[in-house]
């Protein structure tokens, strides 16, 4: 029984628990256990060597992209807009200039996330300074949201909006205001056209001005002086590197590299006559109602532009600081269209003043010499067309001196189609002369948007209106009329060979360049034609020209004190409407010193309204 009971049971012998075989466990749970523990194993090793790699990614592989990320949200470069040169007319008066101001800027990144948020800030931005708050949206629009870039958003802030601006923008984030220097313009509207205006860029300004590291808040030329100098009176930008909080407001300032200033830009032009001359341009336009009108005042002898008048005109500085849409469209619909530059880019017939090329072509071909005459009785008849003197009657026998005082017809009729058995020099001939002059080209002055006007020829005819050309056309073309079309400019620069003994030179308005203290760079004069024709035309032209003054066209300038030559000029454009008035000369008629060519659209005639324009520069100059 004892031994059973052992046997069967647990015990204890020697202080060991005796354990019957009933209660051991099988081989198999030992099995179990261990595929357990292995797999436990296993599966913390690889959880293991991912989260190792994962780390090894972040910190080793992607460590430098994620740490210029973070210091991007703390450290931010900026570009530091240099103050931009100064433009001074010929006697140091300044024209264009820089003035302190204030400007609204936000960084599109720092807005907020939540749409009502953003809205609430820029209505209030709105009711602050009065501008719509799509307006100030769109002025950023173009510029990614997530990108830290600053963006100007308005100018010209007076200091009481800058202060509560400033106050307010402790709250908003993505918002600051800065002080700035604002371009500011002479007062005088007659500057407009030649100094032009700066402003915001546009896309396609921005397209292209960042591939030479320009920055969304500044402001370049968009017209005249200021965009033709745009590099030279920008400057070079500096950089700062700043830390910013979590609005994006800037904290402490890391480095500082100061910009350089622009240089400054002197002009031939003569601000006092400028303005005078912008004056007398108006009040005969107002007199005869006239849309507008240009004057140009060159010196022959370099091609230097004293003055460079575009009436009507507009007030620059509205575009400067930001013009508002209402503003900008009242501009673009006056029918007066002050926002043309009429020197340089109106394109009108010639009128009479083409004689002047017209005669020097037939002297220099030997069609004519300065005796050769053709009588005059009103007109010439050709195949039942009529082609009439101004004079009722006609002038009687005409030489190129009497034809140019005189402005008679049938002299350039028959020196330009042929008549009275003068050989004409045909509308090739014509036209080549035109380009010596310099017309159907640009002149190549220091101004954007210049236009070429136009010489018409056989095959421009044929493919344009599907017509061969007549010799009536040849004599349309003779007189200045027809297809024919000049800007004022190339009107005084022709005259300006005339008037310096044979050559043509580029027009240009800037004479120096530099920065103050610095030695300035001279602009030189470009000569485009050494000799245009030969001094004896020349002479003859010129005499023709004295003699228009002395008892022809323009004798009205006979009292001037300098002795003036000069050609007097209407050209026709419209059935309906007055022809333009043009008037070009040149004193003193012995080593000129200017030309003035006047142009009055609708002026009738240039004995009405552009000779005595004339006159009072030439008196004004001389005096």
């Amino acid at each position: 029984m004892e031994k059973s009971s052992i046997t069967r049971g647990a015990g204890e012998i020697d202080g060991d628990i005796l354990v019957s075989d009933s209660y051991k466990k099988h081989p198999r749970h030992k099995l179990v256990g261990t595929k357990r523990v292995r797999l436990i194993f296993y599966l913390s090793f690889f959880l293991f060597v991912g989260l190792a790699s994962k780390l090894y990614h972040l910190q080793i592989v992607s460590g430098a992209e994620f740490l210029g990320a973070a210091e991007g949200n703390r450290i931010r470069e900026a570009s530091i807009t240099p103050p931009r040169g100064v433009i001074f007319d010929s006697t140091g008066q300044k024209l264009a200039y820089n003035v302190p101001d204030f400007g609204l800027y936000v960084v599109p990144s720092d807005l907020p996330e939540n749409q009502e948020e953003e809205d609430g800030i820029f209505q209030s931005i709105s009711n602050i300074v009065k501008i719509e708050k799509y307006d100030l949206v769109e002025s950023f629009a173009r510029v990614q949201r997530n990108t830290p870039v600053l963006v100007e958003v308005a100018r010209g802030l007076s200091q009481e909006q800058a202060v509560q601006l400033e106050k307010n923008s402790q709250n908003w984030t993505g918002v600051s205001v800065r002080p700035i220097e604002q371009r500011s313009y002479a007062t005088s509207t007659a500057f407009t056209h030649i100094l032009g205006y700066t402003g915001k860029m546009s896309e396609d300004d921005y397209e292209e001005y960042k591939k030479i590291d320009y920055s969304l808040t500044e402001h370049v030329g968009k017209t005249g002086i200021e965009k033709q100098y745009q590099k030279e009176l920008r400057g070079i930008p500096g950089k700062t590197a700043f830390e910013v909080d979590t609005f994006g407001r800037a904290t402490k300032i890391l480095k500082t590299k100061p910009a350089v200033v622009g240089a400054n830009v002197y002009l031939n032009i003569n601000a006092e006559m400028q303005k005078y001359i912008y004056q007398q341009l108006q009040e005969m336009a107002e007199k005869i109602n006239s849309p507008g009108g240009s004057v140009v005042v060159m010196d022959p002898r370099d091609g230097a532009i004293l003055s460079l008048v575009s009436y009507p005109s507009y007030d620059n500085s509205l575009f400067a600081k930001g013009i508002d849409h209402d503003s900008y469209e009242k501009l673009l619909n006056d029918p007066s269209n002050p926002l043309f530059n009429r020197p340089v880019a109106g394109e009108y017939p010639s009128g009479s003043t083409f004689k002047i090329v017209v005669g020097s072509a037939a002297l220099e071909e030997g069609n004519v010499n300065r005796y050769t005459s053709v009588l005059s009785t009103g007109g010439i008849e050709v195949n039942s067309y009529w082609f009439p003197d101004w004079k009722y009657g006609g002038h009687g026998n005409t030489n190129i001196i009497h034809a140019l005082a005189e402005s008679v017809n049938t002299y350039f009729y028959a020196v330009g189609g042929g008549y009275q058995g003068i050989a004409g020099l045909g509308v090739d001939k014509i036209t080549a002369y035109g380009e010596k002059f310099g017309l159907s080209k640009p002149t190549g002055i220091d101004l954007p948007a210049e236009r070429s006007g136009f010489l018409p020829s056989q095959e421009w005819k044929l493919e344009a209106k599907g017509e061969r050309w007549f010799l009536g056309d040849t004599y349309h073309l003779a007189i200045g009329q027809g297809d024919i079309i000049v800007t004022p400019l190339q009107v005084a620069n022709f005259t300006a060979v005339i008037a310096n003994g044979g050559t043509l030179y580029k027009p240009r308005l800037v004479s120096r360049i530099g920065r103050a203290g610095e030695t300035l760079k001279n602009i030189d004069p470009v000569v485009v034609e050494k000799q245009v024709v030969s001094p004896q035309t020349v002479s003859l032209i010129a005499e023709g020209l004295r003699s228009a003054v002395t008892y022809g066209s323009a004798r009205s300038l006979s009292a001037i004190k300098a002795p003036v030559a000069g050609k007097t000029g209407t050209a026709e454009f419209s059935s309906a409407k007055d022809p333009h008035a043009w008037f070009t000369g040149f004193a003193p008629y012995k080593n000129a010193e200017i030309v003035v060519t006047v142009m009055v659209e609708e002026g009738e005639g240039g004995t009405i309204a552009a000779t005595p324009i004339a006159k009072k520069i030439f008196e004004w100059y001389f005096n």
